[in-house]
């Protein structure tokens, strides 16, 4: 499987797609209900923990469910930088406000800015949250085949949104594939992408904005033709997916009560989980 996508801290769609529809592994065979309500539940416990230790817990037991399902993990610590960027830039100056133990102030003028261990702290359990609910969406829809994603979709959306929802994420496919083009036309020009900051940042909104205006343009030709064969504004679904088995039930249920202590270890009464 060669990939398709050019920076290696993009995530690549037809990667994804190939390990989700050829894969092999007990996550693959995991239903797809039983996935996405433990997907849900990272999520809700990414909300309510703030040790840092249960976090750390929490992000290598999702590591953990990534590597069972056979998945390249090189590949995803190189698509963890949009995360990660994500976060710093969201974030970065709770480390300059976050009260707690100086860790490296300078003056300016009449004022000072310091880095505080309260701030670094605080930074590290961002990450550590968004990290988590990055890898284990990652490994949900990498081992989930498009045709269970589509009959979830059709069974927990209404119709016209789950229609909008499926059209949308192969709109993620037309348009990396826009952004790459333009990338291997401008190396194949000479062009050079090691310039100044200020040129480097217009040479990147230049290509982005491109690329989205062909991926429309595109996407506008490929509606066009599925209205040309009769499409009515409804996408067919051909395979169904069960119900979890009993140990799907189990775990969920027990997942579900984790999150049902530690809400109330945090909101109610703190005696547990380092609170």
């Amino acid at each position: 499987m060669s990939r398709r996508s050019y920076s290696k801290h993009m995530p690549d769609f037809r990667l994804i797609t190939y390990y989700s529809e050829s894969g092999r592994s007990l996550v693959h065979d995991m239903n797809p209900w039983t996935k996405a309500a433990l997907l849900g539940v990272v999520i809700m416990l990414a909300t309510v923990l703030t040790s840092v230790y249960t976090l750390c817990a929490m992000f290598a037991l999702t590591i953990v469910f990534y590597l069972a399902g056979r998945l390249p993990f090189r590949v995803l610590l190189g698509w963890y930088t949009l995360p990660m960027l994500f976060v710093v830039t969201l974030a970065v100056m709770f480390v300059f406000s976050e009260p707690g133990e100086d860790l490296f102030r300078v003056g300016i003028g009449s004022t000072s800015v310091g880095i505080t261990d309260g701030g670094v702290l605080l930074l590290l359990k961002l990450i550590l949250r968004a990290l988590a609910v990055v890898t284990l969406s990652l490994a949900v829809v990498m081992t989930t085949k498009y045709q269970q994603i589509a009959y979830m979709a059709h069974r927990t959306m209404p119709g016209p949104l789950a229609t909008v929802f499926l059209l949308s994420y192969r709109f993620l496919f037309v348009t990396t594939d826009e952004v790459t083009d333009i990338l291997d036309a401008m190396h194949a020009r000479n062009g050079n992408m090691l310039k100044g900051f200020s040129r480097q940042t217009r040479l990147f909104a230049g290509i982005f904005g491109l690329g989205f205006v062909h991926a429309f343009e595109r996407a506008e030709r490929i509606s066009k033709a599925m209205e040309s064969r009769g499409f009515t504004g409804e996408l067919p679904v051909a395979q169904s997916v069960g119900r979890p088995s009993a140990a799907g039930y189990a775990l969920v249920a027990a997942s579900l009560i984790m999150v049902a202590v530690a809400a109330y270890s945090r909101y109610i009464e703190e005696f547990m989980f380092g609170w």
